[in-house]
């Protein structure tokens, strides 16, 4: 138990944490002076041309505090200082100006420059009288061997002499406190360091909230960018399928087709044969490849928006679908088109593979900037999440990866009901 209660001594911290309370006072006296010294003197010339632009540096220099004491604070403490923002100037130096003289960060930074003259005088104040208090206590008993009685003095009109058993028994008793209060030491320097940091941190750094809130502002817009990007990449894959590829597999397709149509006059069976295979394949490529497109991005999504494409997905199905949308041609940003369009292809293809349903219904609605698909059907339910390459986790994944909300209730015995949010700025 005593080596845990003095084991702090044997680590820097407590040194260190010593120093930084103690170089408060340098800190403050310093940023004190320099800050009150601009500050007055750009006051002063405030009626000229010169004061202002003096003003919005000092008041920009405000800045460096944060810098500077977070720099002192990596240094003896560890412990990390969050940094405002960089500064996005304006064009113009007057806008620049007026930009530096409302800055709120400067401006803190010159009230932490105010408040830290006295706090430092304060914290080096203890500091020094703590270490002072616990060494003079713990030495207590050495000054007893070293020193001799004190003479008589009065107290309260009485004479009182001490002789030395006196002393010893007083030093025996100073130097016990002095042990006790060497062992609280250094949780009493670090609680002080600790208000130290905390007090620059309340002046110094930007409110964690809004550091927060600014990650989860450029996450969302790189995610936002992310998703942009692969869209317009899977629209570019459609168009050189649909423009190169598919067209070209036309083009053999017809040659075969008229190939055939000569090799009637051919006689060779065998050669008749692998001409008609070939076109057949040709066709059967052709009906592959459109597919694959239209799985990729449908053209008539890009075209014509996701009524049209919803109701080409709805003419397809072998399932009757009634379809209801009160878009009525209104364009969605693409990435909530694309999202809501394979959401409804891959719902109505389950329809049509494993509900043994008589009828579907497919609705479309925007409420406050969010689009809402609606896809049931009267089926035999039971419809689960598989593993993760199942196609109800593809939808949930791909609704998620846009901030959405997908929803699915299927009961044993049906009916199945999915419903997807997906938000977009209508």
């Amino acid at each position: 138990m005593i080596r845990r209660w003095y084991a702090p001594y044997g680590h820097a911290d407590v040194w260190r944490q010593s120093l930084f309370l103690l170089s408060d006072l340098v800190v403050g006296v310093g940023l004190f002076t320099a800050f009150v010294t601009l500050l007055s003197t750009g006051l002063g010339l405030a009626i000229t041309v010169v004061g202002i632009p003096l003003l919005a540096v000092t008041v920009w220099g405000g800045r460096l505090v944060s810098q500077f004491e977070g720099v002192r604070m990596r240094a003896l403490l560890g412990r990390r200082l969050v940094a405002w923002p960089a500064v996005q100037w304006e064009e113009g130096w007057w806008a620049r100006t007026r930009q530096a003289l409302g800055d709120g960060p400067g401006w803190r930074g010159i009230a932490y420059s105010m408040v830290m003259l006295p706090w430092g005088i304060l914290t080096f104040a203890v500091t020094v009288t703590l270490w002072s208090v616990t060494l003079g206590l713990v030495s207590a008993p050495l000054w007893w061997v070293w020193s001799d009685a004190p003479p008589p003095f009065d107290v309260g009109g009485h004479r009182v002499t001490l002789d030395q058993g006196t002393l010893l028994w007083l030093s025996l008793v100073a130097g016990v406190l002095g042990v006790l209060l060497l062992a609280a030491l250094p949780r009493l320097i670090a609680g002080l360091a600790n208000l130290d940091a905390r007090l620059a941190a309340a002046l110094l750094a930007p409110d964690p909230t809004l550091e927060l809130q600014q990650r989860v502002s450029v996450l969302t817009e790189s995610r936002d960018a992310s998703v942009a990007s692969a869209a317009g990449e899977l629209r570019r894959i459609e168009r050189d399928l649909h423009d190169g590829a598919q067209q070209r597999l036309v083009s053999v397709a017809m040659n075969l087709g008229m190939a055939k149509e000569r090799m009637k006059e051919v006689d060779d069976p065998k050669a008749r044969e692998l001409v008609a295979s070939a076109h057949e394949e040709a066709k059967q490529a052709i009906v592959e490849l459109r597919d694959l497109v239209r799985g990729i991005h449908p053209a008539v999504l890009t075209d014509r928006g996701l009524d049209a494409a919803v109701s080409a997905l709805a003419a397809r199905c072998p399932v009757p679908v009634e379809l209801a949308s009160d878009l009525g041609g209104r364009r969605l940003p693409p990435a909530c088109e694309a999202t809501a369009y394979f959401v409804i292809a891959e719902a109505l293809t389950n329809v049509a593979k494993h509900s043994r349903a008589r009828r579907a219904r497919v609705r479309l609605t925007v409420d406050d900037g969010v689009l809402v698909v609606e896809v049931a059907d009267d089926g035999i339910g039971g419809a689960v999440e598989g593993p993760a390459s199942g196609g109800l986790r593809g939808l949930h994944d791909r609704v998620r990866g846009v901030e959405g909300r997908l929803r699915i209730a299927s009961p044993e015995g049906g009916p199945t009901a999915i419903v997807v949010e997906v938000p977009c700025a209508s």
